[in-house]
């Protein structure tokens, strides 16, 4: 079973869009947490805007960034 583009595109959107919200409740910017992580601000921002098909360990290193469960991220709608 192969997954659609289109889902695959919705559900980089909604992690992004919620590794924004969880950042933004921690009071932190993308720059803060670019540097924790030790990415550019742009790789922030393209995560965040749904536009890049993160890895486990990215997913890994945010979530102990921003000091919350990796399943916290995934804590949104369908």
């Amino acid at each position: 079973m192969s997954i659609n583009n289109e889902i695959l595109l919705a559900y980089q959107k909604k992690l992004g869009h919620r590794i924004k919200e969880v950042r933004e409740s921690k009071e932190l910017s993308q720059l803060d947490v670019a540097s924790i992580c030790d990415y550019d601000k742009t790789t922030i921002s393209r995560i965040e805007n749904g536009r890049t098909n993160i890895t486990l360990k990215t997913l890994l290193t945010l979530a102990m960034a921003m000091e919350v469960d990796v399943s916290q991220l995934f804590d949104f709608k369908d």
